[in-house]
């Protein structure tokens, strides 16, 4: 998702109605109300044999879905919504949530999926300067036990200043504990006023920052332990248009393995196409010492977000050395 803040829908213009346009207005609003909700949908088939699962959703400057705080009625419909549509595509043990506002806003979704198992570990609360709060958190939810939680802001690294940070949090998975690490890299999102060639590259620079500064300290959080990088990297291995970048093969050099290789590109988009921008694979699962994946998927979309869901589920068991 970009950091550009997202414009309100224009105001319509005010006119005279005839009793057809009345009409056809009423029909408007109930498709619109409609296109909160997804028709039924069964759940990800799950393994079989016992297995834990992972997903992560980049929730669209949730709950508001503009950058800034709308009326109170209409952001609790929006957590309402997509409560319904998540739960539908089924609610994992382990879920890394980006663009959602604070731990105020997770409680009120952790109520609306009405899963009593499922519980806050941490959210960040990233701030701008010390009178301006960040309005897009990343945070992390759990059935399972958490043992240890945090999170940190990205360092800058030669006056190159990547935006957020990432939340981390050691979870009890049965046979051993997994550190998860949720983030939500740099967006693509250049100014008008900005030189787009240069400002490309600085896009790009944070990303690879950022995953420089996480790998060093993976292994000081959470020494030997399996771990889980998930979120919203704004970039794709196999996009072209990101083939001079680094970030998401800085992991893959380090051990990591994307829990979806294997999986044509095409099948993969995680952020649909729009009238500006082609589908692309921007959300990622990032795995190591942990097994092959039983199964995994991309959710359906969900209205109140322009990415979707996905999800791995893991096998309980040993775990590889």
């Amino acid at each position: 998702m970009s950091d550009v803040p997202a414009s309100a829908p224009a105001p319509s213009r005010a006119k005279r109605r005839t009793a057809p346009a009345i009409a056809a207005a009423v029909v408007a609003a109930i498709a619109a109300a409609a296109s909160w909700m997804l028709p039924p949908r069964p759940a990800p088939e799950e393994p079989a044999e016992p297995h834990w699962t992972v997903a992560s959703w980049n929730m669209e400057w949730f709950p508001s879905g503009y950058s800034e705080v709308r009326p109170a009625k209409d952001e609790e419909r929006r957590i309402r919504a997509a409560a319904r549509a998540f739960r539908r595509q089924g609610v994992p043990d382990v879920l890394l949530a980006q663009e959602i506002r604070d731990a105020e806003t997770c409680r009120k979704f952790l109520a609306r999926l009405g899963d009593p198992r499922l519980r806050l570990a941490v959210c960040s609360d990233f701030w701008f300067d010390p009178t301006n709060r960040g309005l897009q958190q990343v945070a992390i939810l759990s059935r399972l036990p958490v043992r240890r939680a945090g999170f940190e802001r990205w360092a800058a690294a030669d006056f190159v200043y990547p935006p957020r940070g990432f939340s981390w949090a050691v979870i009890d998975v049965g046979p051993t504990n997994v550190a998860f690490f949720d983030v939500h890299l740099k967006s693509n999102y250049i100014p008008e006023d900005q030189d787009v060639e240069r400002q490309t590259v600085l896009n790009r620079l944070k990303r690879e920052i950022a995953a420089r500064q996480l790998l060093a300290r993976i292994d000081e959080l959470a020494p030997g332990v399996p771990a889980v990088v998930a979120g919203d990297f704004n970039t794709a291995l196999e996009d072209e248009r990101f083939a001079e970048e680094g970030t998401i093969r800085i992991f893959l050099d380090a051990g990591f393995r994307d829990a979806f290789e294997g999986i044509p590109e095409a099948d993969r988009p995680t952020l649909p196409a729009n009238d500006f921008y082609p589908p692309a694979t921007f959300d990622h699962i990032l795995v190591r010492g942990l097994p092959s994946p039983l199964a995994r998927s991309v959710g359906a979309d969900i209205r109140t977000s322009d990415h979707r869901p996905l999800r791995a589920s893991f096998p309980l068991g040993e775990f590889p050395r």
